[in-house]
């Protein structure tokens, strides 16, 4: 940047002001003692940011554009557009959140140096839920089977899956404004984005899908600039030793959260969601995360008292497991699902030994039973098979069944005499530490206990234009014969929560 530009920006950012026209309270308060001077190291311009930013969505749009003359979408694997029916609903709700996140954040910060960056901020994560609505509107129009991208963002609030997601990112702007900045820039943007928009859109490529590659990475090339917003505040806010533990606490509780939520989600939809797998993300999760955060962000950080999480080590161990398990899950439910789950194959299989030694002795077995399902001739579901239900986390949302079904580490929590789930160490930490933020969320099979499952899909809405069809199927197969509500309805599947009587 220029002197000129220098001295623009220096200027700029002292126009500030203190107004009487509003409620100046905050929505939240914070325990942090915040410093009334920061730094933007980006010392980003409106003027500036809008030619940027215009100049990558022309090449976005136009790459779209091109894409759809070149029949790009006819060559997609679908098994891995399938999963992004849940996966991009996912990122978008991750966007919104962010959006209400940087308004309370500019509206709680004494900083006007740090409201310039958050300003900015903003107007991205905006351009990013314009643009991933852009690209599920490409597949709605031009994939071979569009069941499910028409109500990706509704299918995605009322589903299993769906409510880890929310419970993930309403963290972005739900609480303390700092803790808010440490999940929102430290750990999702800092840490995890560069496996969800760098390594992630090497698989869709290697699957035929240049579409996302293209809309992902153009997104990606923002977050620098949210990555120095939240190293901006903490350099801000670590100059007061108070605030030390604050931080130390902070990063422990939305690392493992973080963990939790996004990796569940992003190892399926890179390995189980993948016909062919360009890396396991147990490795690419060791380069970004622990080599680069932990290993570069963090220990650079460690001369001011921040400390590792402690359960870092728990995680990778998790990792070894966590695409498998959420695999099984997945499938297992697959007629509460808004898209079809394919079924793993002998080629899968062998990528899967190769990587995850022993990998077919422990997983094997269910996936050649759940291809033998596939049939509706059948008559059987594997939801049949199962002794009962897995109760979801109060915390992360997830299945109590990590790392795996046979070694899951599920506990019932006491607060104020009721009990509730939880699926790990961690987890239970972050609901004793803060129950007020978690206790009142509600069960999925609580909801729906006794009913019959043909009554939940039809209450869900996950059914096709046909009226009967379900959009949930067991493989993406084109000739396997399609699953109906009438099919579910003769099996006679009862909903029950392994938990009622028990919890909440």
């Amino acid at each position: 940047m220029t002197a000129n530009l220098t001295e623009v920006h220096e200027k700029a950012k002292s126009y500030d002001w203190e107004y009487s026209f509003v409620d100046k309270t905050p929505k939240f308060r914070t325990k942090y003692n915040i410093p009334n001077k920061g730094k933007d190291p980006f010392r980003m311009l409106v003027r500036d940011y809008m030619k940027m930013e215009a100049e990558k969505d022309d090449r976005t749009h136009g790459f779209l554009d091109g894409a759809l003359r070149m029949g790009i979408a006819d060559k997609m694997e679908p098994r891995f557009n399938e999963c992004l029916k849940l996966t991009l609903p996912d990122l978008n709700n991750a966007e919104y959140q962010a959006i209400a996140a940087c308004g309370m954040i500019i509206s709680a910060m004494p900083n006007q140096e740090l409201r310039h960056g958050y300003q900015a901020q903003m107007m991205d994560e905006a351009r990013h839920a314009q643009l991933e609505m852009t690209l599920r509107n490409f597949y709605l129009k031009n994939v071979p089977d569009p069941a499910g991208w028409d109500i990706g963002q509704k299918g995605l609030y009322q589903h299993p899956g769906g409510l880890v997601s929310v419970g993930e990112f309403q963290h972005f702007n739900t609480g303390d404004p700092i803790d808010c900045i440490v999940d929102l820039n430290i750990i999702i943007e800092t840490a995890f984005t560069n496996i969800l928009l760098v390594a992630t859109p090497q698989a869709a490529v290697m699957n035929g899908d240049h579409a996302m590659a293209t809309t992902l990475l153009s997104i990606q090339s923002d977050e620098a600039r949210h990555m120095a917003n939240g190293y901006g505040t903490m350099m801000s806010i670590l100059r007061n030793e108070e605030n030390v533990p604050l931080i130390n606490d902070a990063l422990e509780r939305h690392f493992w959260h973080a963990h939790k939520g996004l990796d569940a989600l992003v190892s399926w939809q890179s390995e189980y969601g993948s016909v062919n797998r360009p890396w396991a993300y147990k490795d690419v999760w060791q380069e970004w995360i622990v080599d680069d955060f932990v290993g570069g962000y963090l220990d650079r950080l460690s001369e001011f008292g921040v400390e590792v999480p402690k359960l870092l080590g728990k995680a990778v161990e998790e990792l070894e497991y966590m695409p498998h398990t959420t695999g099984q899950v997945f499938s297992a439910i697959w007629p509460l699902n808004f898209w079809r789950s394919d079924a793993m194959g002998p080629r899968d299989y062998e990528w899967f030994e190769e990587h995850y030694p022993g990998w077919y002795d422990r997983y094997g077995a269910y996936w050649d039973g759940y291809k033998e399902l596939a049939d509706p001739a059948n008559g059987r579901l594997i939801m049949q098979e199962l002794e009962s239900l897995p109760p979801i986390c109060q915390v992360c949302q997830l299945p109590c069944a990590y790392p795996a079904l046979d070694i899951n580490e599920f506990r019932l929590i006491d607060i104020k005499g009721k009990q509730y789930p939880t699926c790990s160490e961690g987890c239970e930490h972050i609901l004793k530490k803060y129950p007020d933020a978690y206790t009142h969320r509600k069960q999925f099979w609580a909801k729906y206990h006794d009913w019959d499952l043909a009554d939940v899909i039809l209450d869900l809405g996950y059914i096709r234009p046909d009226g009967k069809t379900l959009i949930g199927q067991p493989t993406v197969a084109e000739d396997q014969k399609m699953w109906t509500i009438d099919d579910i309805r003769r099996l006679q599947v009862g909903i029950k929560d392994p938990l009622h009587g028990v919890c909440c």
